[in-house]
């Protein structure tokens, strides 16, 4: 797992990404599971509806970063989403996870979840955040 954590960086400069802005987060899951990753990072330009997003978990199951929706940005918050079909290892698919990660300005703090599409199972945690603006 560390060096999946230390190609993180990498693997999001790979995308070719120049965010003006970013955030390098670390998280801890409220629970059992293991599908709120240990670190994420999200970038993006002011005023764009998208992000991209990586962390363990898509590189894992995604082979590269993803596209996230912003769903809401104000002066208090700014929400990201994105979707990520995974495969267990018995080659099960489960549909979707639907990930809402909400990073609070002031505190920085970050709250995410993650939910399975048609299961009841909702994973959860949160953590800080170091934000960059270029």
């Amino acid at each position: 797992m560390k060096s999946l954590l230390l190609a993180l960086p990498l693997a999001f400069a790979a995308a070719g990404s120049h965010a003006a802005e970013t955030l390098l987060c670390t998280l801890d899951q409220y629970g059992p599971g293991n599908w709120i990753p240990e670190i994420v990072f999200i970038g993006w330009d002011d005023g764009t509806r998208t992000a991209t997003v990586s962390d363990p978990v898509i590189l894992h199951f995604n082979g590269a970063p993803l596209l996230a929706r912003i769903a809401a940005d104000n002066d208090k918050r700014i929400t990201f989403v994105w979707d990520l079909a995974v495969e267990d290892r018995a080659g099960t698919y489960v549909p979707t996870f639907i990930y809402r990660a909400t990073y609070l300005k002031q505190s920085g703090r970050m709250q995410i979840s993650a939910t399975a599409a048609g299961y009841d199972a909702r994973f959860q945690g949160g953590g800080t955040c170091q934000r960059d603006a270029r």
